[in-house]
């Protein structure tokens, strides 16, 4: 028999990704949970592996539906992506500068949160959804930093504005007007906007940003890497052969 792409049961060193052809005689031991095989086991991706141990991985693959898996690796994601935002401001905010292991960090911590959630499955849906997630959570560090920016160049309008009117028009009310309430429309769309700005920022830079660029493909490299499609091969089952000499 075959199945498709599925991950590992809990607590499984299994790396299924290996190939490694076992031996049809006594005294094998599974892979997964090292109990020895006296009668009849299945090979996993080329890894002996008794019945039981079979019966968790299918189990395994099979937990949840696809829409469950989805938003599992969403939601896990998504919170990886927050702590690696946080870290990669904090160091970038406490140093000065933007060190290149902590983006790649960053992609390691999506990527492994994605792949938890998706059960290992791997896939497409999951690498785009890792990449991201991993894109995200770098360049919304980007944000204060334009905040900071459009603010003191507001100010800087406002404040020779002011003078301008001052001199041309001494005598004029100066109350001031109430601001204009904002709401949560335009809130929404003032971040949106706000995140598409970060986005583009590393690419607007262009060659005066090229190591930057290379780090960030470095880090969705990783993130796509570690959420890879692996197909899980099962035959079986098969008998455990008699030690040469063993009376029949």
């Amino acid at each position: 028999m075959s199945d498709q792409p599925t991950g590992v049961p809990p607590g499984g060193k299994l790396q299924f990704d290996r190939a490694e052809r076992a031996s049809q005689t006594s005294g094998s031991a599974c892979a997964v949970c090292k109990q020895p095989i006296t009668t009849s086991y299945y090979e996993i991706n080329g890894h002996v592996t008794c019945q039981r141990c079979r019966s968790r991985i299918i189990a395994e693959r099979d937990r949840g539906t696809s829409g469950t898996r989805f938003a599992r690796a969403l939601g896990l994601g998504l919170l990886a992506a927050a702590g690696g935002a946080g870290l990669y401001y904090a160091v970038a905010a406490a140093t000065g500068s933007e060190y290149a292991i902590v983006a790649i960090v960053v992609g390691l911590l999506v990527g492994s949160a994605v792949r938890k959630g998706s059960n290992r499955r791997g896939g497409w849906r999951y690498q785009a959804l890792a990449m991201s997630l991993t894109y995200s959570a770098i360049v919304v560090t980007y944000i204060p930093q334009i905040v900071k920016a459009v603010t003191e160049r507001r100010a800087s309008v406002i404040n020779e504005g002011v003078r301008g009117a001052a001199r041309s028009a001494p005598t004029v009310d100066s109350a001031r007007t109430a601001p204009k309430r904002i709401g949560v429309g335009g809130v929404l769309l003032g971040l949106g906007a706000l995140f598409l700005l970060a986005a583009a920022l590393p690419i607007l830079a262009g060659i005066s940003n090229i190591i930057g660029l290379f780090i960030i493909g470095i880090a969705l490299y990783e993130a796509w890497r570690l959420n890879k499609a692996i197909a899980l091969r099962i035959t079986g089952p098969y008998q455990v052969s008699a030690p040469p000499g063993a009376p029949a």
